[in-house]
C-alpha cells in the first residue's frame, strides 16, 4: 500500500526508481568525505554536528554569542524526527535556510534527509509536487514526508545494505534518476 505522503505517485516510475536505485548509490560507499563526517559523530546532537556538517557542506563556520548557542544546541536536541516545526526559528539566523539546517540534522540524527533542487525535482516528475524552497521551512518538512513515505513504500530488495543512512541513499538515489 502506498503511504499517504505519496499520493499520486507515478508507480511505474516509483518501481523504476527501486531498481535502479543499488546501482545508483553504490559508488557512494566511496565518499570518504561524507563518510568520514557521518561517523565522526558519536554523542548527542550538539553544536560540534554543525561544524562538521558546515565542514562537509563547505559552509563558512559560525561563530555565535553563547546564548545563540545554547539555542542552537536545545533546538537539536529537542526536534523529533519527521516534525520540523522547530527548526523554523533557526532560519531567523544570519545565513541559514533549510538546506543548511537539513545538512545539521542529517549529520546529527542519520535520519533527516539532506534537502536538494535535485531531489525534488525527482520527485515532482515522479507525480509527487516537492517544492524546493530553502526559506521554507514547511517546503522541507514536506520533502521529509516523501522521503519517509518512499522509506516506507521501498521493497525489501529496493533499499541496499551498504551501511549509510537511508535517508542519504534515498536522496542520493533520486539526484541520479533520470
Amino acid at each position: 500500500m502506498i503511504p499517504v505522503s505519496l499520493y499520486g505517485i507515478d508507480v511505474e516510475l516509483c518501481e523504476q526508481f527501486y531498481e535502479k536505485l543499488p546501482e545508483l548509490v553504490a559508488d557512494s560507499v566511496d565518499d570518504e568525505a561524507y563518510a568520514n563526517a557521518l561517523f565522526s559523530i558519536e554523542s548527542e546532537a550538539s553544536i560540534e554536528h554543525i561544524r562538521v556538517a558546515d565542514e562537509w557542506a563547505s559552509n563558512s563556520p559560525f561563530v555565535w554569542p553563547e546564548d545563540i548557542t545554547n539555542e542552537v544546541e536545545m533546538t537539536l536536541r529537542t526536534v523529533n524526527y519527521p516534525d520540523v516545526s522547530l527548526l523554523e526559528h533557526l532560519m531567523t539566523l544570519d545565513n541559514v535556510d533549510a538546506a543548511r539546517v537539513s545538512a545539521w540534522m542529517h549529520f546529527s540524527t542519520n535520519l533527516f534527509p539532506l534537502y536538494t533542487q535535485a531531489a525534488c525535482d525527482t520527485l515532482t516528475r515522479m507525480g509527487v509536487p516537492t517544492p524546493f524552497h530553502p526559506n521554507d521551512i514547511a517546503s522541507y518538512g514536506l520533502y521529509v514526508s516523501r522521503i519517509e513515505g518512499l522509506k516506507m513504500y521501498a521493497p525489501a530488495a529496493g533499499l541496499p545494505e551498504i551501511g549509510l543512512p537511508r535517508s542519504r541513499m534515498l536522496q542520493l538515489g533520486l539526484e541520479r534518476f533520470a
